[in-house]
C-alpha cells in the first residue's frame, strides 16, 4: 500500500500550490464544486486550458476509484465548448461508462450554474495494483 502524502496538485490538501479539489463520491460516480481562482488564469480572466484539464482528469481517476479501481490517465480527451471565467462557481462530475480488463474509460465535465456544459473529456484509464491510502 502507498500512503498519499496529500501533496496531489489537483486534489491535495497539503500543497499550499494546489488546487485543493474537493471531490465528492456520489454513488454513481463523483462530483465536485469549485470557484476557479485569479491565480489560474491564463489570459486575464480567462481560467487556463490546463488547469480545466486537469479538473477534468481529476474527475475521472476519481470516478475509477469511486467504480473500485485505483487508475493512471493513459488518454484524456478534453472538448473545451466555452471560455470558462476565473471567479466563476463551476460544478464538475465524473463517471466510469466501460469497463474492458485492465482498461477503464471515464467521462467528466464542467458545467456553469446554469448547466451549460464548458468543458467535456473522455479518459482511458489504466488500473494500477497499488492502494492508496489518503490521510485527507
Amino acid at each position: 500500500m502507498l500512503k498519499d502524502p496529500g501533496v496531489c496538485f489537483a486534489c491535495g490538501r497539503a500543497n499550499p500550490d494546489g488546487m485543493a479539489l474537493d471531490i465528492r463520491r456520489t454513488g454513481a460516480g463523483v462530483e465536485l464544486d469549485y470557484v476557479v481562482p485569479e491565480k489560474f488564469c491564463g489570459w486575464k480572466g480567462v481560467v487556463h486550458g490546463g488547469i480545466i484539464a486537469t479538473m477534468l482528469d481529476e474527475l475521472a481517476a476519481w470516478a475509477c476509484t469511486e467504480a473500485g479501481s485505483n487508475a493512471v490517465t493513459a488518454e484524456l480527451t478534453v472538448r473545451y465548448r466555452r471560455p470558462v471565467s476565473t471567479g466563476q462557481k463551476l460544478r464538475g462530475f465524473g463517471r466510469v461508462v466501460e469497463e474492458r480488463g485492465r482498461l477503464l474509460v471515464a467521462e467528466s465535465r464542467l458545467v456553469d450554474e446554469q448547466g451549460v456544459v464548458l468543458a467535456d473529456a473522455r479518459a482511458k484509464m489504466m488500473k494500477v495494483e497499488a492502494q492508496v491510502i489518503r490521510d485527507d
